[in-house]
This record gives C-alpha cells, sequence and structure tokens, in this order.
C-alpha cells in the first residue's frame, strides 16, 4: 500500500490506489488483505511516517548497492600497454550503505512494529465492543429496574385508591349509621312527648272540665284508647 502511494501514478485516486494495492497483495501472498481498517487508522500515525521512512531508506540503498558504480575509462599514454584501463570508482559523498544483515534485521524490527500496532488496533477493538456490551448489559438492567419500579409504582397506586375506596365506604357507612342512630332518638323522643302527652289527657278528669272542654278531651280520651288497642292487636305474638 505504501509503495503503491510513493509511486503515485497519475491519474490514480486514493481508492484507485487502494484497489490497485490490495489486488498486487492478493495475487503475491495469494489471499485477500483485511487489515484495511487498520491500514486506515496507522497510515498517518507519527510512528507509521517513521517506519514507512526507514522502509524506504532501506528499499533505496539496496537500489544502490545493486546499481553498477560509476567510473570512467581513462587512457594511459605513458603505458607499455595501450590497452584502455578503468580507473577506481569515485567514492560517494553519502555514507556507507547499510549491510544485509542490518537491512533484514530493520524489516523485522519494522514488522514487528507493525505487528505490534495491528494487535494494539485489535485490543483496542475488542475492548470497545467489550465496553459496548458492558454498556448494553447496563444499560438492559437499567431499564429492567425503570420497568420493575414502574410496576410497584402502579400496584402502589391500585393499592392506594382501593384504600382510600375503602376509607370512603366505611365514612359513608358511619354517616348513615350516625344519620339513623339520629333518625330513631328523635323518634323515640317524639313517641316518648306524644306517650306523655296522651297520659296527660287521660289524666284529665272531665267531670271538672267546662262542657265544651269536655267534649274536647272526651274525643281524645277515646283516641288514645283506641290507638293503644290497636297498637295491642298488631303487637308481637298477636
Amino acid at each position: 500500500m505504501a509503495e503503491m502511494i510513493r509511486s503515485n501514478p497519475s491519474g490514480m485516486s486514493d481508492a484507485d490506489k487502494s484497489v490497485a494495492a490490495t489486488a498486487d497483495f492478493a495475487s503475491v501472498e495469494k489471499h485477500n488483505f483485511t487489515l484495511m481498517h487498520c491500514w486506515k487508522i496507522l497510515k498517518d500515525e507519527p510512528k507509521w511516517m517513521e517506519l514507512k521512512r526507514k522502509m524506504d531508506m532501506l528499499q533505496n540503498s539496496g537500489s544502490r548497492k545493486d546499481a553498477p558504480p560509476n567510473g570512467h575509462h581513462i587512457l594511459d599514454l605513458d603505458a607499455d600497454n595501450s590497452a584502455p584501463s578503468t580507473s577506481a570508482p569515485s567514492s560517494s559523498s553519502g555514507k556507507r550503505p547499510m549491510g544485509r544483515d542490518a537491512a533484514k534485521a530493520a524489516k523485522k524490527k519494522a514488522a514487528a512494529a507493525s505487528s505490534e500496532y495491528v494487535s494494539k488496533i485489535h485490543d483496542l477493538s475488542v475492548q470497545k465492543i467489550e465496553l459496548f456490551k458492558e454498556t448494553e448489559g447496563e444499560r438492559k438492567a437499567q431499564l429492567d429496574e425503570i420497568v420493575t419500579l414502574e410496576k410497584v409504582k402502579v400496584e402502589e397506586a391500585r393499592e392506594h385508591r382501593k384504600m382510600k375506596l375503602d376509607i370512603e365506604r366505611e365514612k359513608l357507612a358511619l354517616e348513615k349509621r350516625q344519620l339513623d342512630m339520629e333518625a330513631e332518638k328523635k323518634k323515640k323522643e317524639a313517641e316518648k312527648k306524644e306517650k306523655e302527652e296522651d297520659e296527660r289527657i287521660l289524666a284529665i278528669n272531665l267531670d271538672q272540665c267546662q262542657p265544651l272542654q269536655r267534649m274536647y278531651y272526651q274525643a281524645l280520651q277515646e283516641d288514645i284508647i283506641q290507638k293503644l288497642v290497636a297498637s295491642r292487636c298488631h303487637g308481637p305474638g298477636l
């Protein structure tokens, strides 16, 4: 992938470069490239950029090592042999190229660093998934707790309404009993007054009354006597 980006073919977008790089990987490794998500995360990281720079240096050093040294063919006119001789190659002004073992070690180190980054990304993904699962579990537990609390609240509200209705019924029943008692009391008081009045009328001596009073009280006494006879006839046991 990095090599494809470095080559920077004209007319290709980043997506085209990614497709071409994965195709090259599949043709060489005989399996598909499955770490594209890791590449997208790591490609702009400072450590990864440093790793790419080192790999570029190794590749450039290997290319310079394989290339034939630049030299000049100088004709020595003073020599006995007239054949042209080749002068010693000019020394490069740059630093000495890295050896094969050092290059292999650097590649192994780069591969190990890449594997370490991939492993860290994988671990982070696993941790994220586990955290998501824990969060989902906690959310479900909270929802279950809320549902349970709501059920308890509904049940308590139902019990409260029932208790309130029972109290209202008892209150109405008590008021009714009080009204009945008051009515019974008034009835007894009225009967008592009526009895006392009847007794007073029956106790009147008609012989001592004026003629009109005598006729009046006599009629009242007769009504009282008829009422007493009727009450006895309709009394219990008769």
